[in-house]
């Protein structure tokens, strides 16, 4: 990430959508990135059996109108000067093919769009998860209000490659903020093992070294991209991921969670065999930024 920034701000004109719009601005002015706006017009043939063709033409000319009229309050506001593209299609294929169009390094979307009210809060819109899923760049997804900086950054290390990725971003979105940075483990089939005879001792032996194993990983990777270690606070636990990663964001009050996607995993996967990353997305009542897998 050592280019310039490029931040690609996604709304569909729902209030969600421009809460992800304000963040995206306040991110490009916080780092000095460059912003693209883009609004994603419904498909060609939905709009023509719906509206005549001067309604067609009328819907173009507003969203276009709107994407400037935020752009313009983004420039007053933040001193933010922002590009704005209509695109027209299915929404998540349009975001998709946009953040390769504009070379965006993080594209920020609302969490859930035009049917949030509607939508329980533990959930993300369809369109989000298809962009989340098949994304090759980080996306920040909002629930809440931008009212300043990201002040409580919680970074989730696994003790794998993505981990640099998943500290690189915290410390570029949260810069002379404390990171807290968690990493949750476990013995992989513990109560298997305890049935088929391991000892508690040998279980525990067996966590004490994967601890030793993570903090140095953390370690190593805090070096190794400059973060001093007054910066990061390490918490290694042992526990269930999801819920060690959601009882520590709501401990410290954190605004932003980083996460890893798990690599060659789909991001929807159901069930207990499900991404960590998917989890904490959707539960997860404050700013997600979902970091792909190291390719």
């Amino acid at each position: 990430m050592a280019e310039p920034l490029r931040i690609l701000g996604c709304t569909d004109f729902s209030p969600a959508g421009d809460r992800a719009l304000r963040r995206a601005a306040l991110l490009a002015a916080q780092t000095g990135a460059a912003l693209h706006l883009l609004h994603v017009l419904p498909p060609g043939e939905v709009m023509e059996r719906l509206l005549p063709a001067a309604g067609t033409d009328g819907l173009r000319a507003h969203a276009d109108r709107g994407l400037q009229e935020r752009a313009q309050r983004f420039t007053a506001e933040l001193g933010v000067t922002a590009t704005c593209e209509l695109r027209q299609g299915r929404a998540h294929q349009e975001i998709l093919r946009a953040i390769e169009g504009v070379g965006a390094h993080l594209a920020v979307l609302g969490a859930q769009g035009e049917r949030a009210a509607l939508m329980p809060p533990s959930t993300i819109g369809g369109s989000v998860f298809e962009v989340v899923e098949r994304a090759r760049v980080a996306i920040l997804l909002v629930r809440r209000e931008a009212g300043g900086d990201y002040a409580q950054v919680l970074a989730c290390a696994k003790g794998v490659a993505s981990d640099r990725a998943v500290l690189a971003w915290a410390d570029r979105l949260s810069p002379g903020e404390l990171i807290q940075v968690v990493s949750a483990y476990d013995v992989p089939y513990a109560r298997r093992l305890t049935e088929w005879g391991a000892t508690d001792a040998a279980i525990d032996a067996y966590a004490a070294r994967e601890r030793d194993r993570r903090a140095q990983h953390v370690g190593e990777v805090l070096d190794g991209l400059g973060i001093p270690a007054a910066r990061a606070r390490q918490h290694i636990e042992r526990g269930e991921a999801v819920k060690t990663i959601l009882m520590s964001a709501a401990r410290w009050q954190a605004d932003l969670v980083v996460v890893a996607r798990r690599a060659y995993a789909a991001f929807l996967v159901e069930g207990p065999f499900g991404s960590v990353a998917r989890e904490v997305a959707v539960l997860a009542p404050m700013d997600v930024l979902v970091v792909p897998p190291v390719s």
